[in-house]
């Protein structure tokens, strides 16, 4: 994938002014990617993590290495956060954007904040030990000497970042946040949302929607919208305050997959195959007469051949609650409180359970320390 990377944005005669477009030379990032946790929340798989490969990214794009402070699982705490991002906020010269990317678990904090889940975070207490959205925009809003700042986030409740969008925005910088979900739904644990920026970041021409060789942040944020609402079935969330939706991001690395007399619409959203089921997937190009679909795989690209009379049109339905015909036949513990819960499968000791009236997005592996079952009734004498 990286081999094929576009040229970096530098100004030229034909390229848009420094201003308006992204030089990964003079980015700093901050990029916080937390899988695994000291405490009781659900792991996720290591395998093709995308935080990473968004780090290699951006070095590969000009962005030098020592302006990326990059903090994985038990590096994550709280206090290396914060040092990290002061850092890189004061550090920032005029100018120079800077990126703040999450990965993780992300939670509301009480009822006016929203935090991030760094490694020792608690989670019965998440207002005392997590990652406050309200710090962080007090944090830059305090620190930050640079032109721009870019708010990433993968993780459920990862719109929240609008917070530090409006508390830049009343300090006089620019800022725009796009993210996985809205401040007020939760967040599939695949890597849809992060694959899509790096797809975006490294000029994939599906992510040009009016084909002029430029990504912009506007189109970056619909390629985001369409991807989470056909594949996760979610709500995304893009914010922006003196960040113009026409900023260009990257260059695309080639055009449009055209094809003459195609027999479906590339680029388009699909319903398709996919052994015994049928999945969401897009449709990138064209092979002997076929549809090429892709299917995404929690991190991986899948490429499928199928006729297109196979295919039909992905609604593109927001997750709705699956519980008719549930009955509840646990409760789980969930910051304190115990919520009524369906166990979905059993695996190694541990429990995959849905919370019944909410989306399957919340859907979690739990320890038996966080469930428990009814009393069996006493024996009739």
């Amino acid at each position: 994938m990286l081999a094929l990377l576009p040229l970096l944005l530098a100004p030229s005669q034909t390229s848009a002014p420094v201003d308006d477009a992204l030089d990964p030379t003079r980015v700093r990032a901050v990029i916080v990617g937390v899988l695994e946790w000291q405490h009781d929340l659900t792991p996720y798989p290591k395998r093709h993590r995308k935080d990473q490969e968004l780090r290699d990214l951006l070095v590969s794009l000009g962005t030098p290495g020592e302006n990326i402070a990059m903090l994985l699982d038990g590096e994550a705490t709280l206090s290396s956060v914060r040092a990290a991002l002061t850092r890189s906020a004061q550090g920032a010269p005029p100018g120079s954007t800077l990126i703040v990317y999450y990965a993780g678990h992300g939670m509301p904090s009480g009822a006016s904040d929203f935090c991030f889940a760094n490694y020792e975070l608690e989670p019965g207490r998440p207002g005392e030990t997590g990652w406050s959205l309200r710090e962080l925009g007090e944090t830059l809003a305090r620190e930050f000497k640079g032109e721009r700042v870019l708010l990433l986030a993968d993780c459920c409740y990862s719109g929240g970042l609008e917070l530090v969008v409006e508390r830049l925005a009343a300090a006089g910088i620019e800022a725009a946040n796009l993210t996985s979900a809205s401040r007020s739904n939760s967040s599939t644990d695949n890597w849809t949302f992060t694959q899509t920026l790096i797809d975006g970041l490294s000029g994939e021409p599906l992510c040009d929607a009016d084909g002029d060789g430029e990504i912009t942040l506007g189109e970056l944020a619909e390629e985001v919208r369409e991807a989470m609402r056909h594949l996760e079935g979610q709500r995304s969330g893009f914010h922006a305050r003196g960040v113009d939706e026409g900023f260009v991001l990257a260059k695309t690395r080639g055009p449009w997959p055209v094809a003459a007399g195609a027999p479906c619409e590339i680029g388009g959203y699909v319903l398709a195959p996919d052994g015994e089921r049928r999945r969401p997937a897009r449709v990138v190009g064209v092979r002997d007469g076929a549809c090429l679909v892709q299917f995404y795989d929690y991190s991986d690209k899948r490429l499928s051949t199928l006729p297109s009379v196979e295919l039909a049109p992905s609604p593109g339905e927001l997750a709705a609650v699956p519980d008719e015909g549930l009955t509840a036949d646990c409760e789980v513990e969930w910051h304190g409180e115990w919520w009524a819960g369906r166990v979905l499968e059993r695996k190694e000791g541990r429990f995959r359970i849905h919370y019944l009236g909410y989306a399957s997005s919340w859907d979690e592996w739990v320890g038996p320390e966080r469930i428990r079952f009814p009393e069996p009734e006493p024996a009739a004498r």
